[in-house]
C-alpha cells in the first residue's frame, strides 16, 4: 500500500496514517543497521517527503515502511528566475489564534468565537419556537451572520497584508491548507471556514500590493525549534501554547515559533532550488524572514536597528 505526503505524516518514533475509518497513529522501530539515518532524511528541512510503501511480511507477521525522500535541489524542482532579494512574512493559522505572524503580531480568535457562539445561541432559541415567523427570522439571522463573518475575516486579511507591506516583505507564506481539518480535529466548522477564507482573501489582496503568496508543507513546523543554530525537532518541544526546545532550551509562544518556521522553510526551499539552477551564478538566493526585532536568513539571525 502506497501513502503520499497527505496520507502519512512521520514523527520521530511514530507515524500518522489516513484510513477509511479516519487517521490512526502507530509506533515504529528503526533498524539498528540502517545505512540512511532517519533524522537526516525524513525529519530534515533539506529533504522533501515523497511517498511511503507499507508492506506486510507474512513470515514474521510484521509491517515494514519504505520511505522515499528527495532533496529540494533536485534537477526536476521548478526554479524561479527571480534573483532579487526577498523578505518573507511567515503566517501560522490555528485555533488559539486565528493567525500569528513571524513578526510577532497576533490575531486572536476570541472575539470571533464569541460572536459565532452568540449567533448559534440565537438561532437555537428561534428554532425552538417552531413558527413560520421564527423560521424566516432564522434565515435572516443566517444572512447577517455570514456577512459579519466575511467582514471580520476581510479585516484580518487586510491587516496581514498591511503587516507585510509595513515590514517591507515581498512574500507572505502559509502552510499548505488541504489537510487543515485533519491537523486541527478539535476546531469547529466556523473556525476551519475562517482559516480557509483568510488564506483565500490574503491570496488575492496581497498581489494588489505587490506581495506574492506562497505555501509550504506543514509537517513539524510546530515541533521544530526555530532557532537557526538549533533546529531540533521533537513532539515534546510543544505543550499547548508553549514551546520549549528540549535540546537548546529556547522558550517562546508555540504559534510564534511555528510562524517563524513557516517563513524559514520557504526561505530554505527557495535557496535550495536556486542553487540547482544553471543560471544561479554565486549559488545563493537572498531570502530573509522578517521576525520580531530583525531578520532570519535561514542560517543566522540579523538584528535590524530601529525595528
Amino acid at each position: 500500500m502506497v501513502y503520499d505526503k497527505r496520507s502519512a505524516t512521520f514523527y520521530r518514533d511514530r507515524v500518522s496514517l489516513s484510513t477509511v475509518n479516519g487517521r490512526i497513529e502507530c509506533e515504529f522501530e528503526l533498524p539498528a543497521d540502517s545505512p540512511t539515518p532517519y533524522e537526516q532524511y525524513v525529519l530534515s528541512e533539506d529533504y522533501e517527503f515523497r511517498a511511503s510503501t507499507l508492506q506486510y511480511d507474512k513470515a514474521t507477521d510484521e509491517f515494514y515502511f519504505h520511505i522515499t525522500t528527495r532533496r529540494y535541489d533536485s534537477d526536476d524542482d521548478e526554479v524561479s528566475e527571480d534573483t532579487e532579494h526577498h523578505t518573507v512574512l511567515g503566517i501560522d493559522l490555528g485555533v488559539n489564534s486565528l493567525a500569528v505572524a513571524s513578526t510577532g503580531t497576533f490575531w486572536q480568535g476570541n472575539d470571533y468565537d464569541h460572536w459565532c457562539r452568540e449567533f448559534e445561541k440565537r438561532r437555537g432559541e428561534m428554532q425552538q419556537r417552531g413558527t413560520q415567523a421564527a423560521h424566516n427570522a432564522v434565515l435572516r439571522l443566517g444572512k447577517r451572520e455570514e456577512a459579519w463573518r466575511k467582514q471580520y475575516i476581510h479585516t484580518i486579511a487586510n491587516e496581514i497584508v498591511s503587516e507585510a507591506v509595513e515590514n517591507r516583505c515581498d512574500v507572505i507564506v502559509f502552510e499548505d491548507l488541504p489537510d487543515i481539518r485533519k491537523r486541527l480535529p478539535q476546531a469547529k466548522w466556523h473556525h476551519i471556514w475562517a482559516l480557509r477564507r483568510l488564506a483565500e482573501y490574503v491570496g488575492y489582496k496581497a498581489p494588489e500590493q505587490g506581495v506574492s503568496v506562497e505555501q509550504v508543507a506543514p509537517n513539524h513546523t510546530s515541533q521544530r525549534c526555530s532557532r537557526t543554530d538549533c533546529g531540533f525537532t521533537h513532539e515534546d518541544n510543544r505543550h499547548g501554547e508553549h514551546f520549549e526546545c528540549q535540546k537548546c532550551g529556547y522558550e517562546v509562544n508555540a504559534d510564534y515559533n511555528a510562524a517563524k518556521n513557516i517563513g524559514l522553510r520557504y526561505a530554505r526551499k527557495r535557496k535550495h532550488r536556486f542553487r540547482s539552477s544553471p543560471t544561479s551564478g554565486s549559488g545563493d538566493a537572498p531570502v530573509d524572514v522578517r521576525v520580531n526585532g530583525g531578520l532570519l536568513n535561514g542560517e543566522s539571525y540579523q538584528p535590524i536597528a530601529g525595528d
